[in-house]
């Protein structure tokens, strides 16, 4: 196609065409598809329909369902542990040097920690307003079973989601991005009217007046590397839009490829269900021969003997409690003797299921087979679920949670919520602070930390507290195990001088007690008269103190 240089209709020329170079890319994404497509029929295939899918046309139904059950316990899962519910999955730190100068002055970090929150909880609430829970949920199953996801969060409007068919993406050796394509095919009656009329088709000769217009146009947006900056702009039929062209710091672009797992030289990621496929083939087989079996099992049909007295119009023409004549030995049930073979198939398929169950952390798989099965033994095979998922929650910090946490709060800062932390700057010239991811694979080093402080004290201090209390340090202790939970324990605990004062009082207190019940002592032996004087005053005292 020969570019196009207008000089004043609102496009550029785009010197090496989007179309061709996504058609490029395609073949190195073809085998990761082809992959996706088959994890998605055994588990739920409307994440990844097959190639010429229409919208609203049926998909393949599996024979089982226990694929799509473990995708969605597990998405579940990690949904609260990339998101909690009702803590921040970061916290605004600053460097030690930052500390160290406001631990000289309690109030300035007093002050400094509650505006790091202030901000933690404003990005939090940006991040419930915008919806992003409810993308994150389909972008984890995504990578779930398809192993690859783009995130898009585009200046102003919700976080978008594309599936694998839809982009394209090169990285260098090291997993950087180096380019990244989307593929959108839209209406052209959803595009402006100035794009409209560059569309619209050049009439050189009369048969070109007769063709039919296309309803629907292709829409590349490109994003590429450009040394630390990701730059962009949008191109339909090697058109290159002059609107559309933006710049970002390559660490702050709105798009986000994400993977499961990767290997250093491939560009596309491995999705968590290529490591059961196995599995998940063999019980859709199973299942679909056992199904077959029992619907094949479940048919009746009466055998009559060609021979004997009996017809075999009369028993199928036969009502309910119909009186015919003929003799019980000639009619006989066809029957289906493969219980034996059928078993086989049912303990192979259990034991399957048993594998996946595990595979995708459904509950019951947690839990050991046995008339009594204590609280521990199910938290203890949770945390090693747990443990063996610390890799996924690390690169889900990485490629997720960080970058998500940082381009929000680079539109925030863009629409003037929130102050523009890069800003401020040590002397070294770098930021003194910057977001921390704190959930995911730090959160389960915190947890395994708590946790070893609570045997302890469960386990070897309060059994043996008589000879052990006197020799150990409480506050110390108490101090670890809450800093284990990551909470400031800045102003928790009383100072020497706030104890020495609550000492006082509580003397104080006693002695007002004391000098109360010697007067009542004493106004117990006195005269009706006076005791009733006395109590007036002790209650008028009461109340003026009470005032």
């Amino acid at each position: 196609m020969t570019p196009i240089d207008p000089t004043n209709n609102g496009v550029v020329a785009d010197e090496e065409d989007a179309a061709a170079l996504y058609s490029r890319l395609e073949s190195d994404r073809q085998n990761f598809l082809d992959r996706a497509r088959e994890n998605a029929k055994l588990t739920i295939p409307s994440l990844m329909p097959p190639d010429g899918y229409a919208p609203g046309q049926r998909l393949t139904t599996p024979f089982q369902s226990i694929g799509s059950h473990g995708v969605n316990t597990l998405t579940a899962k990690l949904v609260m542990t990339v998101l909690p519910a009702n803590s921040p999955m970061f916290r605004v730190s600053v460097t030690d040097q930052v500390v160290e100068e406001l631990s000289a002055s309690k109030t300035m970090r007093s002050g400094v920690e509650k505006k790091l929150n202030e901000i933690e909880r404003s990005v939090m609430d940006e991040i419930e307003g915008l919806g992003i829970r409810a993308a994150l949920v389909e972008a984890i199953k995504h990578l779930i079973v398809c192993g690859n996801v783009l995130l898009y969060l585009p200046p102003k409007g919700n976080l978008r989601i594309f599936r694998l068919d839809r982009y394209v993406v090169q990285r260098d050796y090291e997993g950087n991005i180096l380019r990244v394509i989307i593929k959108e095919t839209i209406s052209k009656e959803a595009l402006p009217a100035d794009v409209r009329a560059l569309l619209k088709p050049v009439e050189e000769l009369p048969s070109d007046s007769r063709k039919v217009e296309e309803k629907e146009v292709d829409i590349y947006t490109v994003f590429y590397r450009d040394g630390d900056r990701m730059r962009t702009y949008q191109s339909i039929k090697g058109i290159k839009l002059k609107k559309s062209l933006g710049s970002w710091r390559a660490d702050r672009s709105p798009i986000m490829p994400l993977r499961w797992s990767y290997l250093h030289d491939e560009d596309y990621g491995r999705a968590y269900v290529d490591e059961y496929i196995g599995d998940l083939t063999g019980t859709e087989s199973l299942s679909r021969s056992i199904r077959e079996a029992a619907a094949a099992a479940s048919k009746i049909n009466p055998m009559v003997n060609p021979t004997g007295l009996t017809r075999a119009q009369d028993i199928a023409k036969a009502e309910n409690l119909q009186v015919i004549s003929g003799r019980k030995d000639d009619v006989s049930m066809l029957q289906f003797d493969k219980q034996a073979d059928l078993s086989v198939a049912q303990s192979v398929l259990q034991d399957l299921i048993a594998r996946l169950n595990h595979a995708f952390m459904m509950n019951q798989s947690v839990q050991r087979q046995a008339e009594r099965v204590t609280a521990e033994e199910i938290k203890a095979m949770i945390s090693d679920i747990d443990d063996v998922l610390g890799g996924v929650y690390s690169l889900l910090a990485q490629e997720l949670q960080l970058p998500l946490v940082i381009r929000i709060m680079d539109r925030m800062v863009r629409e003037k919520k929130i102050p523009d932390l890069d800003s401020i700057k040590g002397a070294d010239g770098k930021p003194v602070a910057k977001p921390k991811i704190v959930t995911g694979i730090e959160a389960l080093g915190r947890g395994q930390d708590f946790n070893k402080y609570m045997t302890a004290m469960t386990q070897i201090i309060v059994p043996l507290k008589d000879i052990l209390l006197p020799e150990m340090n409480i506050r110390d202790f108490a101090e670890r195990a809450l800093v284990s939970l990551s909470i400031d324990i800045d102003g928790l605990f009383k100072t020497d001088e706030q104890k020495a004062a609550d000492t006082q009082n509580l003397q104080n207190a006693q002695q007002g007690q004391m000098g109360q019940q010697m007067i009542m002592d004493a106004v117990k032996g006195a005269t009706p008269h006076l005791a009733k004087a006395a109590a007036d005053s002790m209650a008028n005292q009461q109340q003026g103190n009470a005032q």
